[in-house]
Protein backbone atom coordinates (compact mmCIF):
# COMPACT_ATOMS: atom_id res chain seq x y z
CA UNK A 1 0.00 0.00 0.00
CA UNK A 2 1.40 3.66 -1.09
CA UNK A 3 1.08 6.04 1.26
CA UNK A 4 0.20 9.65 0.58
CA UNK A 5 2.50 12.14 1.25
CA UNK A 6 1.57 15.44 2.75
CA UNK A 7 5.14 18.30 2.38
CA UNK A 8 5.35 21.28 3.45
CA UNK A 9 7.87 23.07 0.81
CA UNK A 10 8.19 26.02 2.42
CA UNK A 11 8.40 29.74 1.60
CA UNK A 12 8.50 29.08 -2.54
CA UNK A 13 12.27 29.13 -3.51
CA UNK A 14 14.29 26.25 -3.17
CA UNK A 15 16.47 27.98 -0.42
CA UNK A 16 14.11 27.17 1.96
CA UNK A 17 13.12 23.91 0.75
CA UNK A 18 14.10 21.10 3.04
CA UNK A 19 16.47 18.22 1.73
CA UNK A 20 14.07 15.17 2.56
CA UNK A 21 10.70 17.12 1.47
CA UNK A 22 12.52 17.76 -1.91
CA UNK A 23 13.52 13.62 -2.10
CA UNK A 24 10.36 13.14 -1.90
CA UNK A 25 9.05 15.37 -4.28
CA UNK A 26 11.68 13.99 -6.70
CA UNK A 27 10.40 9.90 -6.16
CA UNK A 28 6.68 11.30 -6.61
CA UNK A 29 4.48 10.08 -9.62
CA UNK A 30 1.59 12.99 -9.30
CA UNK A 31 2.17 16.05 -7.72
CA UNK A 32 -0.72 18.16 -6.20
CA UNK A 33 -0.87 21.50 -5.27
CA UNK A 34 -1.89 25.65 -5.90
CA UNK A 35 -0.55 26.18 -9.25
CA UNK A 36 2.27 28.55 -8.35
CA UNK A 37 3.67 25.54 -5.96
CA UNK A 38 3.26 23.12 -8.71
CA UNK A 39 5.18 25.93 -11.17
CA UNK A 40 8.41 25.46 -8.64
CA UNK A 41 8.62 21.80 -9.78
CA UNK A 42 7.77 21.82 -13.78
CA UNK A 43 11.04 20.88 -14.45
CA UNK A 44 10.38 17.30 -12.42
CA UNK A 45 8.16 16.74 -15.16
CA UNK A 46 5.27 14.76 -13.03
CA UNK A 47 2.01 14.62 -13.09
CA UNK A 48 -0.08 17.68 -11.59
CA UNK A 49 -3.43 18.02 -9.99
CA UNK A 50 -3.60 21.90 -9.12
CA UNK A 51 -5.96 23.03 -6.12
CA UNK A 52 -7.54 25.79 -7.48
CA UNK A 53 -10.84 24.43 -8.63
CA UNK A 54 -10.42 21.21 -7.72
CA UNK A 55 -10.67 21.38 -3.72
CA UNK A 56 -13.81 18.92 -3.65
CA UNK A 57 -12.14 16.68 -5.98
CA UNK A 58 -8.58 15.74 -4.37
CA UNK A 59 -9.62 13.05 -1.51
CA UNK A 60 -11.34 10.87 -4.20
CA UNK A 61 -8.44 11.70 -6.63
CA UNK A 62 -5.80 10.61 -3.96
CA UNK A 63 -8.14 7.58 -2.68
CA UNK A 64 -8.89 6.16 -5.88
CA UNK A 65 -4.72 6.46 -7.34
CA UNK A 66 -2.52 6.00 -4.27
CA UNK A 67 -2.14 2.43 -3.87
CA UNK A 68 -1.10 2.76 -8.16
CA UNK A 69 1.37 5.85 -8.27
CA UNK A 70 3.04 7.81 -5.68
CA UNK A 71 0.97 11.08 -5.04
CA UNK A 72 2.67 14.10 -2.57
CA UNK A 73 0.41 17.08 -1.95
CA UNK A 74 2.37 20.27 -1.70
CA UNK A 75 1.21 22.49 0.70
CA UNK A 76 3.18 26.56 1.47
CA UNK A 77 5.20 26.56 4.61
CA UNK A 78 4.83 24.36 7.40
CA UNK A 79 2.35 20.84 6.50
CA UNK A 80 1.23 21.34 10.00
CA UNK A 81 0.26 25.07 9.86
CA UNK A 82 -3.43 26.54 8.62
CA UNK A 83 -2.53 23.46 5.43
CA UNK A 84 -4.38 20.91 3.49
CA UNK A 85 -3.35 18.41 6.50
CA UNK A 86 -6.58 19.03 8.20
CA UNK A 87 -8.51 17.74 5.76
CA UNK A 88 -6.24 14.90 4.97
CA UNK A 89 -6.13 13.55 8.27
CA UNK A 90 -9.49 13.48 8.77
CA UNK A 91 -10.03 11.25 5.55
CA UNK A 92 -7.00 9.01 5.76
CA UNK A 93 -6.04 6.93 8.63
CA UNK A 94 -2.77 7.36 9.95
CA UNK A 95 -1.14 4.52 8.28
CA UNK A 96 -2.43 5.84 4.93
CA UNK A 97 -0.43 9.16 4.87
CA UNK A 98 3.31 10.84 5.54
CA UNK A 99 3.46 14.06 6.47
CA UNK A 100 7.06 15.95 6.01
CA UNK A 101 7.70 19.26 7.64
CA UNK A 102 8.62 22.60 6.10
CA UNK A 103 9.44 26.65 6.58
CA UNK A 104 6.69 28.45 7.80
CA UNK A 105 6.40 32.15 7.18
CA UNK A 106 5.64 32.35 10.72
CA UNK A 107 8.98 31.04 11.94
CA UNK A 108 10.83 33.08 8.73
CA UNK A 109 8.94 36.34 10.25
CA UNK A 110 9.85 36.09 14.01
CA UNK A 111 13.71 35.25 12.36
CA UNK A 112 13.75 38.65 10.31
CA UNK A 113 12.88 40.48 13.45
CA UNK A 114 15.47 38.28 15.76
CA UNK A 115 12.48 37.10 18.46
CA UNK A 116 11.14 33.93 19.48
CA UNK A 117 7.68 32.48 18.78
CA UNK A 118 6.94 30.71 21.87
CA UNK A 119 4.71 33.33 23.41
CA UNK A 120 3.25 34.18 19.79
CA UNK A 121 -0.90 33.66 19.35
CA UNK A 122 -1.21 32.23 15.74
CA UNK A 123 -4.20 33.43 13.81
CA UNK A 124 -5.07 32.73 10.23
CA UNK A 125 -7.56 35.01 8.56
CA UNK A 126 -7.88 33.71 5.28
CA UNK A 127 -11.59 33.09 4.56
CA UNK A 128 -12.08 33.97 7.84
CA UNK A 129 -13.87 36.61 9.92
CA UNK A 130 -11.79 39.16 11.82
CA UNK A 131 -14.18 38.84 14.93
CA UNK A 132 -12.45 38.20 18.17
CA UNK A 133 -8.63 39.57 16.73
CA UNK A 134 -9.31 42.52 19.04
CA UNK A 135 -9.87 40.11 22.26
CA UNK A 136 -6.68 38.00 21.06
CA UNK A 137 -3.89 41.09 20.59
CA UNK A 138 -5.14 42.13 23.95
CA UNK A 139 -4.81 38.98 25.73
CA UNK A 140 -1.48 38.14 24.17
CA UNK A 141 2.13 39.98 23.79
CA UNK A 142 2.29 38.58 20.34
CA UNK A 143 -0.12 38.05 18.01
CA UNK A 144 1.01 36.43 14.56
CA UNK A 145 -1.29 36.76 11.62
CA UNK A 146 -1.67 35.33 7.90
CA UNK A 147 -3.19 38.19 6.01
CA UNK A 148 -6.04 37.51 3.61
CA UNK A 149 -7.13 39.55 0.55
CA UNK A 150 -10.40 40.86 2.51
CA UNK A 151 -8.46 41.51 5.20
CA UNK A 152 -4.99 43.59 4.19
CA UNK A 153 -2.55 44.63 7.18
CA UNK A 154 -3.61 48.82 6.55
CA UNK A 155 -7.37 47.30 7.54
CA UNK A 156 -6.41 44.78 10.29
CA UNK A 157 -4.51 48.35 11.77
CA UNK A 158 -7.77 50.34 11.01
CA UNK A 159 -10.10 47.76 12.97
CA UNK A 160 -7.30 47.60 15.97
CA UNK A 161 -7.40 51.58 16.22
CA UNK A 162 -11.21 51.61 16.37
CA UNK A 163 -10.86 49.32 19.40
CA UNK A 164 -8.14 51.54 21.56
CA UNK A 165 -5.50 49.83 20.55
CA UNK A 166 -3.43 52.51 18.66
CA UNK A 167 -0.30 52.23 20.99
CA UNK A 168 0.63 48.98 19.23
CA UNK A 169 2.80 48.16 16.86
CA UNK A 170 2.98 45.75 13.99
CA UNK A 171 5.77 44.03 11.67
CA UNK A 172 4.29 43.43 8.47
CA UNK A 173 6.60 40.83 6.22
CA UNK A 174 5.89 41.20 2.57
CA UNK A 175 6.84 38.41 -0.35
CA UNK A 176 9.17 36.50 2.60
CA UNK A 177 11.96 34.59 0.94
CA UNK A 178 11.56 36.20 -2.32
CA UNK A 179 14.05 39.11 -4.14
CA UNK A 180 11.16 41.18 -3.42
CA UNK A 181 10.62 40.70 0.28
CA UNK A 182 10.21 44.02 2.53
CA UNK A 183 9.91 44.19 5.96
CA UNK A 184 8.27 47.01 7.80
CA UNK A 185 8.31 47.95 11.20
CA UNK A 186 5.78 50.86 12.23
CA UNK A 187 2.65 51.55 14.70
CA UNK A 188 -0.46 50.71 13.66
CA UNK A 189 -1.33 54.46 13.00
CA UNK A 190 1.20 54.53 10.17
CA UNK A 191 0.39 51.32 8.39
CA UNK A 192 -3.49 52.45 8.57
CA UNK A 193 -2.02 55.08 6.04
CA UNK A 194 -0.40 52.17 3.73
CA UNK A 195 -1.48 50.08 0.80
CA UNK A 196 -0.76 47.90 -1.77
CA UNK A 197 1.15 44.87 0.60
CA UNK A 198 1.42 41.49 -1.52
CA UNK A 199 1.83 38.08 0.15
CA UNK A 200 2.15 39.38 3.11
CA UNK A 201 2.05 37.82 6.93
CA UNK A 202 1.76 39.91 10.21
CA UNK A 203 3.16 40.09 13.49
CA UNK A 204 1.17 42.49 16.34
CA UNK A 205 2.63 43.31 19.65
Amino acid sequence: MNKAYIIGVGLGTKEYLLPIALTQIKAADCLIGAKRILAEFRNLRKEEFPMEGNLGKIIPFVKAQKDKKKIAILVSGDSGLYSFLDTVSRKFKKDEYEVIPGISSMQLAFARIGESWQDAKILSLHGRSIGNLATEVKRNPKVFLFTDPDFPPQKIAAYLIEKGMDKKRAVVCEQLGYPEERVVDTSLKQLAKMKDFKLCVMIIK
